[in-house]
């Protein structure tokens, strides 16, 4: 699995900030373009050392892809793309020895990722004291965690809204058939009724409407509304729709 580009841009870029010139960190480190120290491998970093926006760029994908390789030999548990996302995130920030010590590899081998959140909490410190720069980027992590489950909870909340919507879409489309050969219907069993009212007896009437036409019509379309409505109930009980 590959650390996705939004979190490349949002988790990483964004936390890290692009710096050309050769910096410490807070941890006093010494550090270059997307937090490259010479811990993540080649180049090496030392005071005064310069690069461009490209190399920049490339150094990132390389550390990148070294760390992927040594994440992905302590995970034991398959990963939604945005819990991979942290995971990266989170051990770019912090490094590989620490991930392979910490209890927030256990919770998430154990497969108890509900705890992860509170796991990513406690790596907020710097020399002992509390820092707001890695409480709001802990903060983005947990939340990107958890973007894979709300995203499912919210399909699942709005799928019945939409089936539900195209049920009754299709329903009123094809009831708009019932309509339409009731409509039909009546106007012909108006002129069939006032046939039969000037027959002399019952059997005449009744004669006399097996041999009508529009008795005969409407017979066909009442038969005929009668399957549509039979097809769309058992269709609906089916399938939803």
């Amino acid at each position: 699995m590959q650390i996705s580009e939004p979190a490349i841009e949002h988790l990483i870029k964004k936390y890290e900030g692009l710096r050309l010139e050769a910096y410490r960190c807070p941890a006093k480190v010494c550090t270059i373009g997307y937090g490259h120290t010479t811990a993540a491998g080649d180049p090496a970093v030392h005071d005064g050392m310069k690069i461009t926006r490209e190399q920049a760029e490339y150094i990132l994908m390389v550390d990148l892809t070294r760390l992927r390789q040594k994440i992905d030999a302590l995970l034991h548990q398959q990963l939604t793309q945005s819990q991979y996302d942290v995971v990266v995130s989170f051990t770019f920030n912090v490094g590989i020895s620490a991930l392979r010590a910490s209890s927030l590899l256990k919770k998430i081998n154990t497969a108890k990722f509900n705890d992860v959140p509170a796991e990513l909490m406690k790596w907020v410190h710097v020399k002992g004291k509390v820092s707001n720069g890695l409480v709001n980027r802990r903060q983005a992590e947990i939340a990107w965690w958890n973007r894979d489950a709300l995203h499912d909870a919210e399909e699942q909340r709005a799928t019945p809204d939409a089936v539900l919507a195209r049920t009754m879409a299709q329903s009123k489309q094809g009831n708009a058939a019932l309509v339409t050969a009731g409509l039909a219907g009546l106007g012909t069993f108006n002129e069939v009724a006032t046939q039969a009212k000037y027959a002399v007896d019952a059997t005449d009437q009744v004669v006399g409407l097996f041999g009508n036409t529009n008795f005969l019509t409407l017979s066909a379309i009442i038969i005929l509304a009668a399957a549509i409505w039979y097809w769309r109930s058992k269709n609906m009980e089916k399938h939803g729709d």
